[in-house]
């Protein structure tokens, strides 16, 4: 298979291993080619000079070594649910929520699996990372089907089982037919007869499966038809494309599809591995450090509830990325008379409940949209932008709601929409909003000589639905940008070194996503009652 990345070598040797999972990832719009390309290839190593990927620390493993000494203890003839409860034990070097969400998966993972052993027989565990060689003319391949546990009955009967964190998913992927063809050629006790794929939720046990009960030769099938065209496909890769996988490639220190902002985040030396933030994730670390971790870092379930202030949000941002996708200003024409009438503008982006949500606030818009102060050059529009800081060896994620060039001035805008639009200064609006001094400190890190600008600007139009004010910032204004790197320096300094996460309750955490998996989410609610019952109290 010819492959060339064009990026010098520091290793090339031959042999790829693929898992099911980069199978599926090739046919992902989202992923970086290359990258891919880079994971599967564990004999290439590109020249990054003194860099090397640093990771961090795997959870879903953890999760899976309990699944095996349980296995192992029942085998022995332990019981089950005792074996269980004994195992647990090996989640306790995890932070805290870690440690209960991962108490609750076993216990999921298991009432699964005994309901399974009803139906098929006792199951036998054959390994928790199946995988199988494939000989090739130039080296051997390797397929593997990648944090997973495969299952056998003496009857022949197979099961590979994904583990979803939270919901599963119905689509059947390149995944299932690739991690079927593993499932039933893996080397086992038994003669393979029948081959299940399976994933399995963590949060509630709740199971799909992808292919049911197929033939061993229905799985090879399936694996020739529509598995190995796209586990080929993910060794070919040979353009990058940055994105979410940025922090976890070989090639993040010497990629150059990324923009250079060495020193952006104002740190002495790395943290403990290679990894990305944004403005959103240091905002929600300075709340609470424990909740970045468990939805940010672990991706621990989220119970999401219904937020209107959220799709209001995410209409006003759509609707007025629709308008200005034509490069002229926003006028009162360019949306209905009534709430009943379709929309000019943002029809085929927003339902019509979304729409009425955000009329008020479109309205607002008009008073001062930016395009009427001249012609703007659009160079991207709710596009995230994915730079490097080389000192911290973090990737930076930018995602301004519109990216222009106004003559030599790069121009950074973001909408924020709010029920209320208090009479605050500038200063003020700075510290309220931390995308403010995100933008422009990643202006003056890369990004204006990156796109060949002279000068950076950073707007913030804040819209209500009485009235809508634009806040402009300038890099060229020295006491402002040392206020906007201090800003960006304190959050930061912590977040990058932070190894505990430790909970500081507040006021949100009522609404917290992953407040199920946190010790301490009703200790500001109690806070609370104490306070106002001793205030309450006789003498008080």
């Amino acid at each position: 298979m010819g492959w060339n990345p064009q990026i010098p070598l520091r290793r090339n040797a031959p042999g790829c291993r693929v898992g099911a999972t980069d199978a599926e990832r090739a046919t992902d719009a989202g992923c970086c080619p290359l990258s891919l390309a880079w994971k599967v290839r564990p004999g290439a190593i590109p020249e990054t000079g003194d860099w090397a990927p640093r990771k961090d620390p795997f959870l879903l493993g953890v999760f899976l070594q309990a699944v095996e000494r349980v296995a192992q203890s029942t085998a022995r003839g332990v019981d089950l649910w005792q074996a269980v409860e004994q195992h647990k034990r090996i989640f306790g070097g995890q932070h805290d929520g870690a440690r209960q969400f991962l108490e609750h998966a076993l216990d999921q993972y298991f009432e699964y699996h005994e309901a399974r052993e009803e139906q098929l027989g006792q199951l036998h565990l054959v390994t928790i990372w199946p995988k199988i060689e494939k000989d090739r003319e130039k080296g051997k391949a390797t397929l593997t089907v990648w944090a997973t546990a495969l299952y056998e009955t003496s009857g022949g009967d197979r099961e590979i089982r994904r583990l979803r964190m939270s919901s599963v998913r119905t689509e059947v992927t390149a995944w299932a037919y690739v991690a079927g063809h593993v499932a039933a050629e893996h080397q086992g006790s038994y003669p393979t007869r029948r081959v299940w794929v399976t994933e399995i939720s963590l949060r509630d046990g709740i199971e799909h499966h992808l292919l049911d009960g197929v033939t061993r030769e229905a799985a090879e099938e399936l694996y020739l038809a529509h598995g190995r065209p796209a586990a080929k496909n993910a060794a070919r890769g040979e353009v990058a494309k940055p994105g979410r996988d940025c922090s976890s490639c070989k090639l993040t220190a010497a990629c150059t599809e990324r923009i250079p902002v060495p020193g952006f985040l104002q740190a002495e030396q790395p943290g403990p591995w290679t990894r990305s933030v944004s403005a959103s994730d240091l905002e929600m670390y300075e709340r609470c450090p424990s909740q970045w971790y468990m939805d940010r870092e672990a991706h621990l379930p989220r119970d999401d509830e219904g937020n209107e202030a959220l799709l209001r949000g995410r209409a006003v941002h759509r609707w007025i990325e629709a308008a200005h996708a034509r490069g002229r200003a926003c006028a009162l024409d360019d949306l209905p008379h009534q709430l009943d009438d379709i929309p000019v503008i943002g029809s085929e982006v927003l339902e019509p409940g979304d729409y009425q949500l955000a009329d008020s606030y479109l309205r607002a818009h008009m008073t001062c949209c930016p395009l009427r102060d001249g012609p703007l050059q659009s160079l991207a529009a709710e596009r995230t932008l994915y730079a490097y800081d080389s000192v911290a060896d973090v990737v930076i994620a930018t995602k301004p709601d519109a990216t222009w060039l106004r003559d030599d001035t790069l121009v950074l805008h973001e909408i924020k929409s709010t029920q209320e639009l208090p009479d605050l200064t500038a200063d003020e609006i700075l510290t309220r909003f931390l995308a403010v001094s995100w933008d422009l400190v990643a202006l003056e890190s890369g990004l204006i000589s990156h796109f060949g600008a002279s000068c950076g600007e950073v707007q913030l139009e804040v819209l209500s639905p009485a009235r809508a004010r634009i806040f402009t910032y300038r890099t060229d204004d020295k006491l402002l940008m040392k206020m906007a790197r201090g800003q960006v320096r304190r959050l930061a300094t912590k977040w990058l070194t932070d190894e505990t996460w430790t909970a500081s309750p507040n006021i949100g955490c009522g609404s917290c996503a992953v407040r199920r998996w946190c010790s301490s989410r009703d200790a500001w609610k109690t806070r609370v009652e104490l306070t106002t019952s001793a205030a309450g109290a006789p003498g008080a």
